[in-house]
């Protein structure tokens, strides 16, 4: 957007339009995740987006590409964004156990394997702008959607629970979400820590590699070792969850990534600042895989796409909210002490929800009752 419309506030419109639609996709996309399926949802949300991603650089040889239809564009493809991630983790659990592969393990590589696109991604969209130029790279981008939905399609087998016709409303997830303390506690950890976690990787990090003169390169291998540190941590969820417990998993690793985070706001040097970020990322790691294997236990198969949905929604609320926050104060008082107000708010997050009734629970794995109404 920038080399194409030329500013930085039009690029930052198209941000918004990007972020903002995903938390009504998350809530509306578990309802047709529970209608018609996680396959076709996946599949039809791939195939859509593929089309509104192709629809930029047709734009721009026919057209034009004005401001108000790439915020448009923009919209609708990250509308159908949240649907299809959550389709392919609803459908995880009934793929994990005919494959006789632990709902740990399956969760933990799968996790590993987005953790390493989100490193892998930027680079090689990098490479596909230098090669073709930005609109040849959406060309790319909209193929690879073509791509995915191609081999879900072909892949992965069609999973459809039972549900019964005209009960598949958005108000599902909330009310088990009200009804399950140790969902509602993962939701409430999840959006807290959602609120310091985005803005210190989009906004906090940034303002550090500008404020004191290094190269993009510097900030690249900032987040690469972020990424490196959770793909590793991932892997090994299933082992470690084993032998050291869930809630201690989860209260240590959000308390973890608080004390390194509070580190980064103190040390100096490219060096140590990576070691730090890869410490950094070996705690978070593991927290998503074990959310996700948590709600996969405590949800019913027919209600799942809907309260993954809520889950997924309630989490993205808090990102656009954290940006603002942590923007200000960076701005205000510099990156580093941004840093440390980010440690704070995770140690003090993890110490809560060490410290709740409902995070004993954890480590249980509950027989699933039938959804009530």
């Amino acid at each position: 957007m920038l080399t194409t419309l030329g500013s930085p506030i039009d690029a930052g419109i198209v941000g918004a339009a990007i972020v903002l639609p995903g938390v009504f996709g998350a809530f509306a996309g578990g309802v047709v995740i529970d209608r018609i399926g996680p396959r076709r949802t996946s599949v039809l949300a791939d195939v859509l987006s593929a089309g509104a991603v192709a629809a930029m650089p047709l734009a721009a040889m026919t057209v034009g590409l004005g401001l108000p239809l790439v915020a448009v564009l923009a919209f609708a493809g990250a509308l159908l964004d949240a649907p299809g991630a959550t389709a392919r983790q609803v459908i995880l659990p009934d793929l994990a156990a005919p494959a006789g592969v632990s709902l740990e393990r399956a969760n933990g590589i799968f996790q590993a394997i987005e953790n390493a696109s989100f490193v892998i991604g930027p680079a090689i969209a990098g490479i596909a702008i230098l090669a073709v130029g930005p609109l040849g790279a959406l060309w790319i981008d909209a193929a690879s959607f073509v791509v995915c939905a191609v081999l879900i399609r072909l892949l992965v087998p069609d999973v459809r629970p039972e549900t019964e016709e005209g009960r598949a409303d958005v108000a599902a997830g909330l009310r088990a979400l009200r009804r399950d303390g140790v969902l509602r506690l993962l939701t409430i950890a999840a959006a807290a820590g959602n609120f310091v976690l985005t803005p210190l990787f989009v906004v906090v990090l940034p303002s550090l590699a500008t404020s004191e003169g290094d190269s993009p390169a510097v900030l690249g291998a900032m987040l690469a070792a972020v990424g490196g540190g959770m793909v590793v941590s991932s892997l090994g969820f299933g082992v470690i969850s084993r032998r050291l417990g869930r809630r201690l998993i989860l209260a240590g690793g959000i308390v973890g990534t608080g004390l390194a985070v509070g580190l980064l706001s103190v040390v100096h040097g490219t060096p140590l600042v990576l070691g730090v970020l890869f410490a950094a990322g070996m705690m978070i790691g593991p927290i998503n895989p074990l959310a996700f294997t948590v709600m996969a236990e405590r949800v019913p198969a027919a209600t799942r796409g809907r309260v993954f949905g809520a889950v997924l929604g309630g989490v993205l609320v808090a990102s656009p909210l954290g940006m603002l926050a942590l923007g200000a104060v960076s701005d205000a008082e510099g990156p580093r002490v941004a840093m440390l107000a980010s440690a704070v708010a995770f140690v003090a997050i993890g110490v809560v929800v060490g410290l709740r009734q409902e995070s004993r629970e954890l480590d249980l794995q509950p027989t699933l009752d039938p959804p009530a109404n």
